[in-house]
């Protein structure tokens, strides 16, 4: 009987043992298992290098022979462009007190480029964001004032829309905080037509930097700080304590968006580039001629050298090759780049070239995902021009159409294969646990079966025994 008892004590302490084997087995095998994926996760997840730094192109409105607005106060009359270049610095000086950025100016003294250079930068420095800013104006009407800021309509890329908005807000919000009327985020058309609408058939933005950076994908804004028409918003403007004080609240908004935090940024002015000189073409082509190369010269730094057409059904550039498409005129410009030290820079002279159609079959070039720029120079709004929509804001010529930037899309590509790779790692981990509770289930019932049989062979026995006496 004694034995029967240390028999049974043994077989239950021995099924005991073996099921706590069999569960830390199964537990170390899930816990090897999630630690495996988390350390894929994090070898995917963290940069191989520095994290790359949100840039920010900020752009003085006007300048040179282009004054923009202007009010009179006191006796002393105030010129948009030396505001908007006063506000710009000190915004610089905001955003370079946050870590992780880099700030580029478009211009640092009392210069004048074209809308067209100033939308460029930004697409050559891929800059996470395009800020132009400047002073607002209505002539006749001095009880009108306060602040807006003009953002992409939406009609194509309506997430560049979305995103310039959100920071409208915040900007605004801030304003209204320092005494400044908040009228509000505002977007402006140009009028319905096939020359100048977007790709997708849509209305364009009106003014040219806003346009310009849609069709480059990048997020821009307008920010009319008040009205140098209206003597309060004048008298606020007027004193150098007030722009600091704009600009810093509209670095802080900035700075929300982006998650930057308190640091050390980088702040950089780019320099104007010598002039720009394209090689001499011919200026009468014929329907069916063979593609030409294309040579300019000139410039400085590094920055790429590239040629735009403003009419593509008559003349198409791919690469540095002249693609005659069409019976017509236009006109052939180039553009060196910039490197991050010089502003792009467009050739002072362009070629209007004639195409005659002799009758034989036209050149279709391979499709280009691009608006070709046309070179006409943007013209702006000096001397307080009012713009259709009533401002003074610069409003680029209709005559301009940006090119697309040729590396639309790559921007967008980290963050679909962060989603193919995501949801991959998702599904394996899913795999996994499913795997691993399938195995401690049949474990489980394994273990219960073999308990079971361990329990009948140990009754039966203890039967036999007691038979036996």
């Amino acid at each position: 009987m004694f034995c029967g008892m240390l028999d049974t004590l043994y077989n239950k302490k021995s099924f005991k043992l073996q099921r706590m084997r069999n569960m830390t087995g199964a537990i170390r095998k899930k816990f090897l298992s999630v630690i495996t994926v988390l350390f894929l996760l994090a070898a995917l997840t963290i940069p191989s290098g520095a994290a790359e730094e949100t840039v920010i192109v900020l752009d003085a409105g006007h300048g040179g022979n282009d004054n923009g607005t202007q009010g009179t106060l006191n006796g002393t009359t105030y010129y948009e462009k030396n505001l908007n270049l006063k506000v710009t610095r000190y915004l610089w000086d905001a955003l370079g007190e946050y870590g992780g950025v880099k700030v580029y100016m478009t211009r640092y003294e009392d210069t004048k480029l074209s809308i067209l250079s100033r939308a460029k930068a930004a697409a050559d420095l891929n800059a996470d964001l395009m800020v132009s800013l400047h002073m607002n104006a209505l002539e006749g009407a001095d009880y009108f004032g306060g602040s807006e800021i003009f953002v992409p309509a939406g009609n194509y890329r309506p997430e560049l829309a979305e995103e310039a908005s959100a920071i409208a807000e915040k900007i605004l919000s801030e304003f209204e905080g320092l005494g400044m009327k908040k009228i509000g985020v505002k977007t402006s058309l140009l009028s319905h037509d096939d020359y100048y609408d977007y790709p997708n058939g849509q209305q364009a933005d009106y003014y040219g930097i806003i346009r310009f950076c849609v069709q480059e994908n990048i997020p821009s804004m307008i920010i009319e700080h008040g009205y140098l028409s209206n003597k309060a918003d004048l008298t606020f403007l007027s004193k150098d304590a007030n722009l600091k004080a704009l600009a810093e609240a509209t670095a802080a908004s900035i700075a929300e968006h982006y998650g930057l935090s308190k640091g050390s940024g980088t702040k950089i002015t780019l320099q104007e580039q010598a002039p720009v000189v394209i090689a001499d073409l011919p200026t009468q082509l014929t329907v069916g001629d063979e593609p030409i190369t294309m040579r300019a010269s000139g410039g400085s730094g590094n920055g790429e050298m590239r040629f735009e057409s403003n009419d593509k059904n008559v003349l198409q550039v791919v690469g540095d090759q002249l693609v005659i498409v069409g019976e017509g005129k236009a006109n052939i410009t180039a553009v060196k780049g910039t490197d991050g030290t010089y502003l792009p820079m467009t050739s002072e002279n362009y070629i209007r070239i004639t195409v005659e159609d002799s009758g034989a079959a036209p050149i279709t070039p391979e499709p280009e995902p691009a608006t070709p720029t046309p070179n006409t120079e943007p013209t702006g709004s000096a001397g307080g021009q009012e713009s259709p929509s009533g401002t003074g804001t610069e409003p680029g010529s209709p005559q301009e159409s940006a090119q697309s930037n040729p590396q639309e899309g790559q921007n967008d590509t980290f963050p679909l294969i962060a989603a193919i790779v995501g949801g991959i790692l998702a599904a394996l981990l899913t795999a996994i646990i499913i795997r691993i509770l399938v195995v401690r289930r049949r474990r489980k019932k394994s273990n219960t079966r073999k308990y079971k049989n361990n329990k009948n062979r140990t009754s039966r026995g203890r039967q036999q025994r007691n038979y036996r006496r």
